[in-house]
């Protein structure tokens, strides 16, 4: 009886969270008939549960409950706001009582005969004027979507089973240990010889840890919506207690997160909501005399950007009157005026984050308490989250959260600094430089440090001076971090080097840690030794840096006479480089596909042409290369192009920088794979043809610079697509998906097939057969077992007839 009882709880609590947004779509749409049915049957089924659980208030109160709605099931009347408050009424006292009965209290001391009462009142009166009168419907609509609907679809979806949020944390807890073996025995690894059938071994063990990870994370996330489940009923209440009519929209609640996610995002979201609607939305005598309709509109959106998940809140009220704040800091003595009239635009927006500010005339239910929105960034920030505003005076404000998608596992780089390892999340760095780079300019201004990327100037810190660490003696570039801050604008970060990247396993830090306000918890890394994870919106506020990050224009045009017409011609983002002869050209830099430094050793030419050696592929190379080329250095830096379909290696001397050059050159002289000249920084500067560079790299290339093709059958067997596929590609082969119309000859083509109808196949390309078992079933099975890979690869080099060098 005990486990029913606490069954019986735990789905109630659970419907009940997911009803009071059907009430009140309902209410917004007394003839949809589904959601009165919805909530019909809760009623309805609580009464059939009460009876053999002896839980006679629950029965009473469900039962007077479900008759009223039975009425109006039988057309009886229909509901209105009183009706409508008098089942919400009901709903709340049944939730209060499953709370106590939850924590193993004495159910509250209330009188449920006076909710009874209220609600038959209510319905009758409802039911004598709703045939002389109209509807007075309720001022919240809500377009709900498939959210109001959530409840209604709960019988369709497949069979479930309820597990203690326990169990899955430790299930969690037992794979980011997992995961933490698996990152010391990878360190172990790389420190000795090169083993190939180890390295395939821990690459499935990986693999397999991987899909564990995914899976059991999935059983920790849970649907946005259940963020949402109590807005529409707030957003009603508030809205008739303030006398406002608001028409509220749910979008994204399928997006999923974290479910530690959820509940700590709760608050937030619900202090930003109660203030959008406070301070936010006008009356509808405000909004007349503004010209605006009388119903105001607040708007909550979810969906998922990377790893994080983006939510925006916004309404079409008054806006944050900038003034009336900055005027409020002032008289609280936090600043002084004068320093408030140096601010820029944006930072008075966020004098709105000061604590204790409070805008309010008066202290009421809602507003006034002096908890304001200091403490919704403080809490969204103690996610590893930030949030943003957009503000139109007199036409509403938009705020935007951002947070990660989960807190357990997630990417990160470990940085060294004062000769200390830390970690940051991946999420949190936009871009990574070298203080050396030639596209970065450094510079002090007061005391400050100011960085110039591109034509953006940067507030920069060195992470050492923010610790109070002494920098370490080094003999290369120090690292440039580009990082997000709290309030979405970028800042410069300084540390000794970035080490490397990996995936992290989150844990709680010290308080005393988190104290210093630079931190965002702990990690383990592959080497075991606990290391600290940087909290860069932290990093910022405690640096008290100036988040204003300006476009300047580069001092190196200031040379340039740009005319008018120039200043309106359609640019495109170009990278200019270094021939290895030392001439300074530009290419699209949509066709970059990387840039990197390959060892010398990896270039060779054969019938005329030139291809180097690329992960175990062997890719055109524009350049010839040799030493003769390259003095002083075993490598070439290359970029790496590509077409959509083919890919080349192109090597040049060194990158210079990136820059916006007009679509139009100024001097067209095509010779070559160069189209033109273009005017960059005051130099007229050669311009690649993409069209002619691809042209020149032929299809008519060696045979031994053309991989083979190695069709498949990824709807046969998913082994095809999830593990042979990645081995081909891995090889250098090409893999493309087999149909029963490609019947391919042409010496490069090799078919790769299971053995079962294999011998029945009627085309003319080679084909390579491969069996599950690791036995052939006769002695004219020439299959080859699909998990040996050194045969696989001998089979598809002979059935294509050709030697094809290995990397």
């Amino acid at each position: 009886m005990d486990e029913l009882l606490v069954e019986f709880i735990a789905e109630t609590q659970e419907t009940l969270e997911a009803l009071a947004s059907v009430v009140v779509a309902w209410e917004a749409d007394p003839g949809d008939r589904d959601r009165l049915d919805a909530v019909f049957r809760f009623f309805h089924t609580v009464k059939g549960s009460c009876g053999f659980l002896s839980l006679p208030r629950f029965e009473r109160l469900s039962h007077a409950a479900e008759d009223v709605l039975s009425q109006i099931r039988e057309g009886e009347g229909t509901p209105d706001g009183a009706t409508t408050t008098a089942v919400l009424a009901v709903m709340d006292r049944i939730a209060e009582m499953c709370t106590a009965l939850s924590l193993g209290e004495s159910l509250p001391d209330t009188d449920d005969d006076i909710l009874i009462e209220a609600l038959r009142t209510c319905h009758q009166a409802n039911q004598m004027a709703s045939e002389s009168m109209a509807l007075d419907t309720d001022n919240t609509s809500v377009d709900h979507s498939a959210e109001a609907r959530g409840v209604r679809a709960q019988g369709g979806g497949p069979r479930t089973i309820r597990l203690p949020l326990s169990l899955i944390d430790q299930l969690m807890n037992g794979v980011s240990d997992i995961v933490l073996a698996r990152n010391e025995l990878s360190r172990k690894l790389r420190e000795r010889e090169v083993d190939t059938d180890l390295d395939m071994a821990f690459d499935r063990l990986s693999t397999c840890i991987a899909d564990m990870r995914d899976s059991i994370s999935k059983t920790r996330m849970q649907r946005v919506e259940r963020l949402f489940m109590a807005i529409p009923r707030m957003v009603r209440d508030l809205g008739r207690d303030l006398g406002k009519k608001i028409e509220l929209t749910l979008e994204g609640g399928d997006v999923e997160m974290d479910r530690e996610m959820v509940e700590m995002v709760v608050d937030p979201l619900t202090h930003i909501v109660r203030n959008s609607i406070d301070h936010g939305i006008e009356t509808p005598e405000e909004r007349r005399a503004a010209g605006k309709s009388e119903t105001g509109r607040l708007a909550l959106s979810a969906r998922q950007s990377g790893s994080q998940i983006v939510i925006e809140i916004a309404d079409d009220g008054r806006g944050i009157n900038v003034d009336a704040v900055v005027r409020k800091v002032v008289s609280a003595g936090v600043m002084t005026a004068q320093d408030a009239a140096a601010l820029g635009e944006q930072e008075r927006l966020e004098l709105i984050f000061t604590p204790g500010l409070s805008t309010a005339q008066e202290v009421t239910a809602v507003s006034g308490r002096g908890v304001g929105m200091d403490v919704v960034r403080a809490n969204i920030e103690r996610l590893g989250g930030i949030i943003g505003l957009a503000n139109e005076p007199g036409r509403g404000l938009t705020i935007t959260l951002r947070v990660p998608l989960t807190l357990t596992i997630i990417p990160g780089l470990i940085l060294n600094a004062g000769g200390r390892q830390f970690a940051i999340p991946r999420s949190a760095v936009i871009e990574i430089l070298h203080d050396n780079n030639a596209m970065l300019q450094m510079s002090y201004l007061g005391g400050a440090t100011v960085v110039t990327i591109r034509g953006t100037r940067y507030s920069m810190v060195d992470f050492e001076d923010v610790i109070r660490l002494e920098k370490q003696e080094q003999h290369g570039p120090r690292t440039v971090l580009i990082v997000r801050s709290a309030s979405g604008v970028p800042y410069a970060l300084g540390v000794a080097a970035v080490e490397n990247h990996e995936e992290l396993v989150i844990r709680p830090a010290a308080p005393m840690v988190m104290a210093a306000g630079v931190y965002a918890g702990m990690t383990l890394p592959d080497s075991g030794q606990p290391m600290l994870l940087l909290d860069a919106g932290g990093i910022a506020q405690v640096a008290q840096l100036s988040l204003d990050a300006d476009k300047v224009s580069d001092s190196r045009t200031h040379d340039a006479a740009i005319s008018e017409d120039e200043q309106v011609r359609v640019t495109y983002s170009a990278l200019e480089f270094r021939e290895l002869d030392g001439r300074e050209r530009v290419i699209r830099l949509s066709l970059v596909d990387r840039v990197e430094d390959i060892d010398l050793a990896n270039f060779d030419q054969t019938g005329g042409r030139s291809y180097v050696r690329v992960d175990g592929r062997l890719l055109p190379s524009f350049h010839p290369v040799s030493p003769a080329t390259v003095t002083d250095q075993n490598y070439v830096t290359c970029l790496r192009l590509r077409d959509g379909q083919r890919e080349i290696c192109y090597p040049v001397k060194a990158i210079v920088d990136i820059f916006e050059i007009p679509e139009e050159l100024d001097m067209v002289l095509p010779h070559g794979h160069v189209a033109g000249l273009a005017l960059v920084n005051a130099r007229q500067v050669e311009v690649i043809d993409s069209f002619a560079l691809f042209a020149m790299v032929a299809d008519d290339a060696p045979a031994e610079l053309r991989p083979l093709r190695c069709l498949i059958d990824e709807s046969a067997d998913s082994w095809n697509r999830d593990i042979l596929a990645p081995l081909l590609r891995q090889a250098g082969y090409e893999v493309a998906v087999w149909n029963s119309d490609q019947n391919v000859d042409d010496g490069r083509t090799v078919l790769l097939t299971s053995e079962v109808g294999a011998p029945d196949l009627d085309v003319k390309m080679p084909v390579v057969r491969l069996r599950a078992n690791s036995q052939p079933q006769d002695a004219g099975d020439d299959s080859i077992f699909r998990y040996d890979r050194e045969g696989l690869m001998q089979a598809i080099t002979a059935a294509a007839g050709q030697d094809r060098r290995s990397a």
